[in-house]
């Protein structure tokens, strides 16, 4: 056999044992690897919007509370607790929907990782197989970007959340002027709490919308437009990141 055939086998047989490593890999999965990365970017998209609800659901709880000790209440007082009473448990709920968006979202990144990670011993090519690496770490990273303030988030909710029960607490038996003014320390406390959660909340909404646009699958995003829609409502959200333009 000649050098220039021996040259040739090896290049058959190596394309045959790099083929058959990669269908042992991909018959194993039961999702492909497009459909993981969607799944996880649709896991991105429910905290998203879960931070939306927790920023507007944290607020209202804080400004029911507000309203009832405002020095210039004139309202039901009964009925303006019990409204408060509400709120706090909405509040509560509201956290506990952002903290389960976190397991799912986790698993479905690790997921993805492994199995990028996995292919990438079947490149013949270096360059390509480094490409491949350095797109994989900026997508972790990208992703690193969103969990860790929506972790940092949904702690906060709860601190929050603790304190706004102990107002509520209080408050149950003894609503009076003078009670409302011995917590005034406590409320300054409360609002800058709600702050500090909002400031995480848009940290992470933030990192979301980056992440999506820059991971979303060809065809899912919209082109820019030159001028930006108004927000929608919380309430009246039924898109998703991943057909909403990019804010300019």
């Amino acid at each position: 056999m000649g050098k220039g055939q021996s040259w040739a086998l090896a290049w058959v047989l190596m394309g045959m044992t790099s083929c058959s490593t990669i269908s042992a890999v991909f018959d194993s999965r039961s999702e492909s690897g497009l459909e993981e990365v969607d799944g996880l970017l649709g896991s991105v998209e429910r905290a998203h919007l879960e931070c939306e609800l927790s920023r507007d659901q944290s607020a209202h709880a804080l400004d029911t509370l507000h309203a009832i000790v405002a020095p210039d209440f004139r309202g039901d007082a009964i009925m303006a607790y019990e409204q408060l009473r509400g709120a706090l448990k909405r509040s509560e709920k509201q956290a506990e929907a952002l903290r389960e968006t976190l397991p799912p979202m986790a698993k479905a990144a690790a997921k993805v990782a492994e199995d990028w990670e996995a292919d990438l011993a079947g490149f013949g090519s270096e360059v390509m197989r480094n490409k491949s690496r350095a797109r994989l770490e900026e997508t972790t990273a990208a992703y690193v970007a969103v969990e860790t303030p929506l972790r940092a988030a949904a702690k906060a909710f709860d601190v929050f959340n603790i304190g706004l029960k102990d107002h509520v607490l209080y408050l149950e038996h003894d609503l009076n002027p003078n009670a409302v003014s011995a917590i005034e320390d406590e409320l300054v406390i409360l609002t800058q709490l709600q702050v500090d959660l909002d400031n995480k909340l848009e940290l992470c909404m933030q990192a979301a919308g980056d992440y999506v646009r820059a991971a979303a699958l060809s065809g899912q995003l919209d082109m820019p437009v030159a001028a930006q829609p108004k927000p929608e409502p919380v309430a009246a959200v039924r898109t998703t990141l991943r057909n909403k333009p990019a804010v300019q």
